[in-house]
């Protein structure tokens, strides 16, 4: 199935548009953290995006789907990575971009910069794709390049979905241990951010004016972030690894010279 493309210039960030079945598209930076901007399935937009933070490098956007690698979360002091910030280096930089045959695979490799915030050679890899059935998947690699040393990671993803402020106590969250993130609802959605075990089958969440998103992560994701912030057009369901300070307590190690790999697929009945 080939897909037709399209570039659009905002600020000197190219943003790059491919077109699925159905209404379907997806829309990406590889310039801005590799960020999806937009993601339409059946022709409805899932994503917020905050256009002003998108444009201004100086702070990370909120909205789309941003990369947090190596580490989801802030880490508590530590001597191992005492320079790494919040959700890693990954959302800051500039990714390389093939289109394929029906999506991308952007990629980012290690640097001496990425170095001195954490000292491996490594290879991360990530391919957007659409099916038959109007879902949208994204499959993550990360090679360890080291000859001899393992690699720690602990990363994430960070999709922000459209709801309007005033609809949120009525998101419906489908699914084992949904009730409980309905009942925290005066936490996530003030800025305290709620953690949930991944129930291991495709969760389903109704939100007001989109329907019903259903996500499908892969076992390596241990845990789903819930948050918002006071006033938002949005709530972020965050697939991760780990919980905070993951990369310091219990980090998936990746041996040298292998692969780790995961995924998530967006679907929206």
């Amino acid at each position: 199935m080939k897909e037709n493309s399209s570039f659009e210039k905002t600020h000197e960030l190219k943003i790059e548009t491919i077109k699925g079945p159905n209404g379907c598209e997806v829309s990406f930076c590889p310039l801005r953290g590799g960020i999806i901007t937009s993601l339409k399935l059946n022709g409805k937009e899932l994503l917020f995006l905050d256009k002003e933070t998108f444009k201004n490098k100086e702070v990370s956007v909120k909205g789309g789907i941003p990369y947090l690698f190596p580490n989801a979360g802030p880490l508590d002091p530590n001597t191992k990575f005492p320079n790494l910030a919040q959700h890693g280096f990954a959302r800051n930089l500039e990714w390389k971009n093939e289109n394929t045959e029906n999506g991308f695979c952007i990629t980012l490799v290690s640097s001496e910069e990425t170095k001195k915030l954490y000292p491996y050679n490594f290879k991360f890899s990530i391919k957007g794709s659409f099916n038959e059935d109007s879902s949208f998947t994204m499959e993550t690699e990360i090679e360890n390049l080291e000859e001899n040393e393992d690699m720690p990671i602990s990363m994430g993803l960070h999709p922000y979905f459209n709801v309007s402020n005033e609809e949120k106590k009525n998101i419906k969250f489908n699914f084992e241990g949904g009730k409980y993130v309905e009942e925290q609802i005066e936490s996530w959605a003030n800025g305290k951010a709620i953690s949930i075990e991944n129930p291991g089958v495709p969760i389903e969440v109704e939100i007001p004016g989109l329907g019903t998103s259903v996500i499908d992560l892969s076992k390596e994701f241990k845990r789903i972030w819930v948050w918002s912030m006071s006033g938002k057009d949005f709530v972020c369901i965050e697939p991760v690894m780990r919980d905070k300070n993951g990369l310091l307590n219990n980090p998936e190690l990746i041996k040298p010279k292998d692969t780790f790999k995961a995924s998530v697929n967006f679907k929206l009945d």
